[in-house]
């Protein structure tokens, strides 16, 4: 008898501990392998997100590679044409471009150097206001050799300039239309400059608020002239 009593009341506490354990989940095998595989997929895009953002890097590393190199040698080149172009427009001297502030071209800042004859070697902000003008036409005409577009707009470049200096820029803006295949717009209210131009464009206003458009070729008028 006493080993029935001890019999039920283990039998009672396994009863209880079932209990307490709760009903049998009977889908547990299924959301197990359900979960399994979710995590399973999760660890995969895991994996190829890590994959993706490696590739990205790589290609970053590429292009910041290829933008130093072509950087670099637009700079090259665009520096050797302001060179020559800034001694042709004062008749000698020297300039050049620099890269400064990193050693790294694409995050380095730009300096010019200018060195018009009789002068020191100096940066631009500290030439005068003709010295920089012409300084600043050889950088813009530097960057059309280098990279020449259809259309070149000056917006009164030569308004600093006294009539010798109008003189040399006219001379190297022909020496430009016949080296590259853009054209290029002066705007500008220096006679010297406009007797120089192929062809002129002018507003008039016969009237209060009355624009009007006129235009004058002057390669025409020196054929019809000497023809006369």
């Amino acid at each position: 008898m006493r080993n029935s009593g001890v019999e039920s009341e283990a039998m009672d506490q396994l009863v209880a501990s079932r209990e307490r354990i709760g009903p049998v989940n009977l889908v547990a095998a299924e959301e197990l392998a359900r979960i399994e595989q979710e995590a399973g997929a999760s660890a995969a895009e895991q994996a190829e997100l890590v994959e993706a953002v490696h590739r990205l890097r790589g290609s970053i590393g590429n292009l910041n590679r290829e933008g130093r190199e072509r950087l670099r040698a637009a700079f090259e080149e665009v520096n050797e044409h302001f060179q020559r172009l800034f001694t042709r427009l004062f008749e000698g001297g020297q300039a050049h471009l620099a890269l400064i502030d990193s050693d790294d071209v694409l995050e380095a800042g730009l300096e010019i150097f200018a060195q018009p004859p009789g002068k020191r070697l100096q940066s631009l902000t500290l030439l005068s206001g003709g010295e920089q003008a012409l300084t600043a036409i050889a950088l813009i005409f530097a960057l059309f050799l280098t990279n020449p577009a259809p259309i070149c707009v000056l917006d009164e470049v030569d308004a600093p300039l006294d009539d010798a200096n109008i003189d040399r820029f006219c001379d190297l803006l022909d020496a430009m239309v016949k080296e590259t295949d853009t054209r290029y717009l002066i705007v500008t209210h220096n006679a010297v400059t406009m007797s120089r131009m192929h062809r002129l464009f002018g507003v008039t206003m016969i009237e209060k608020g009355v624009s009007r458009l006129v235009s004058v070729d002057l390669g025409a008028a020196e054929e019809l002239l000497a023809a006369e």
